[in-house]
Order: structure tokens, then C-alpha cells, then sequence
């Protein structure tokens, strides 16, 4: 089996993925020290004092106590985001002073500006507005897509609530899922329905939809087969009928040659009247095939 990753080591940036390795920052961070991530977030304490209504900065030797731990707090700072990034990245970030610094840095190098931001928020909230289910695709590879889209918008700002995102889902299936879409919400209150429960409920009956048509093609199937076995069936009849059609026609036909080569009789000439040549005719015998008498 596959090791997870260490939770006491940093995820380390190597200048790829950045939105995956920012998240995941961010939660290492805030688990270590949320005060760390305070620091990096709003920015490093700034020991001051005020001097006759002006503000001014303290110098080294005049911190107190207080002042010495918020400024170790963004050395800390500094020193895990260090430890996160390889020797290109820490070349790139290594004449910052502040762990803010040091994070800004990162999100306008692999993030843009703020109006890069807001050009790639644009996009994807047009992607979202647009977003239905394609026609080869299944509920998991759709609410993967979709959850995709939902956390990119979140990484630059951009926020829908679940209700949004679970009306978003059901208007978003194809025809064929209307039954279950009026069957969801009929039954289930959308304003607490998770996007999870949704995507578990669409999953269990794609499945039931999918075993039904596999048994569809199934049955006609079987049913072709039982049918062309019958065909065959009825085939093999007929031509066996038929033959014993055309054999019965043969042993007839032999029979009737057989009369009419034993009766010897000579049919009339044309122009020659019937009744003149059979009185002419001489008999021959049916049994014994002697002329002279006949036998009916």
C-alpha cells in the first residue's frame, strides 16, 4: 500500500500544481500554529511606540516580551514556508522580509494579479452558469467536473452556498433525469440537502437505471433466439413437406406412366374420328398384357 504524506514535514512546492499544494499548505499550517497562519495571512507584527502623538518603530533593544513572540511568529513563519519550497522557488521568494511577503509572492507568480483573478473568475463562473451533464458521462465524472469548478471560484474569492450548487446539479441533468429531479425535490428540503447526499442519491439510481436496460438487452435476446429457433423450426417443416409433396407427385407420375404404357392404347390421329379407331382398336388384356380380350 501507498504511504500518505508526512504531517510533520511541509508539502514541497516545486513550481507545479500550485493550487494544490496551497491548500494544503494552508491546512498544514493551521494545524501546526493558527497563529502562524495569522501572521502570513495579515502580515508581521511591527513593534511601535508613540512619541509625542507621532508613531514611531522600536527599536531591537526596546522590545518588550510581548513584542520578541509575535515577531518569532513570522520567523516561523518564514522558516515553514521555506522548508515547503525547493531551490528554485526559494530563490524566487529568498529577498522577502515578511511570510506574507513570501505568500503574495507565490499567488501573483502562479496566480496572477488581481485582474488576472478576476479574468479567470469570469471564466469559470460562465462555466458554471453553462454547466449540464454530457452525454457520455456518468454522476461520479460529472460531480468531479463540477467539484472542480466549485473550488477553483472558492480559491479566487468567489463563493456559491449549497443550495445554489445543489439547484445548480438538478437543473443540470438531461431529460431522461426528470422523474428523479421532481422525486428529490418533492421529497427533500434543498436548503439543507448537501451536495454529497445529492450526488450519493443521483449515484444509487444510475445504478438501478443501468441494471434495468442491461436486463432490456437481455430479453430481446432470448426472446430473438427462441424465435429464430422456431423459424428454423418451421423451416424444416415446410421443406420437409415438400419434400414429401414432390415425392408423392413422382410416385404418382410413375404410376400413370405405367398405365399408360400397359392399356398399349393408340390415341386418335388428328382428323381421325374417335369412335372409327376405337372400334378398330384391338384389346389388350390389362393383366396379362395378351391381345384379343381385356380385363377392367
Amino acid at each position: 500500500m501507498l504511504e500518505g504524506q508526512s504531517t510533520h514535514r511541509p508539502p514541497l512546492f516545486i513550481g507545479s500544481d500550485y493550487g494544490y499544494w496551497k491548500n494544503r499548505m494552508i491546512m498544514y499550517i493551521k494545524g501546526q500554529d493558527y497563529h502562524v497562519w495569522r501572521i502570513i495571512a495579515n502580515g508581521p507584527h511591527i513593534p511601535t511606540k508613540t512619541v509625542e502623538g507621532a508613531t514611531l518603530v522600536k527599536l531591537e533593544s526596546e522590545w518588550n516580551e510581548a513584542d520578541v513572540k509575535l515577531i518569532e511568529l513570522n520567523c516561523k513563519a518564514m522558516s515553514t514556508l521555506y522548508c515547503a519550497l525547493d531551490p528554485i522557488e526559494y530563490n524566487r521568494v529568498s529577498g522577502c522580509d515578511s511570510a506574507k511577503e513570501i505568500w503574495d509572492k507565490l499567488e501573483v507568480t502562479y496566480e496572477g494579479t488581481n485582474q488576472v483573478k478576476e479574468s479567470k473568475m469570469n471564466m469559470l463562473v460562465h462555466e458554471y452558469e453553462l454547466f449540464v451533464m454530457k452525454k457520455d458521462e456518468n454522476i461520479s465524472e460529472m460531480s468531479t467536473r463540477f467539484t472542480n469548478i466549485v473550488n477553483c471560484l472558492k480559491a479566487l474569492g468567489k463563493i456559491y452556498t449549497n443550495q445554489e450548487n445543489v439547484r445548480k446539479i438538478l437543473r443540470s441533468l438531461p431529460k431522461r433525469w426528470e422523474a428523479k429531479m421532481t422525486a428529490i425535490s418533492e421529497a427533500r428540503d434543498l436548503k439543507v440537502l448537501t451536495l454529497e447526499e445529492l450526488f450519493g442519491s443521483l449515484m444509487t439510481y444510475e445504478l438501478e437505471m443501468n441494471s434495468k436496460v442491461e436486463e432490456e438487452e437481455v430479453k430481446p435476446k432470448k426472446n430473438f433466439a427462441l424465435k429464430s429457433s422456431h423459424h428454423d423450426h418451421d423451416n424444416s417443416e415446410e421443406e420437409r413437406d415438400e419434400e414429401e409433396e414432390i415425392a408423392l407427385m413422382t410416385r404418382n407420375f410413375k404410376k400413370f406412366l405405367k398405365k399408360k404404357k400397359g392399356f398399349g392404347r393408340r390415341f386418335p390421329k388428328k382428323g381421325e374420328n374417335k369412335g372409327e379407331s376405337s372400334k378398330n382398336e384391338t384389346p389388350t388384356c390389362y393383366k396379362c398384357k395378351k391381345q384379343g380380350h381385356y380385363k377392367k
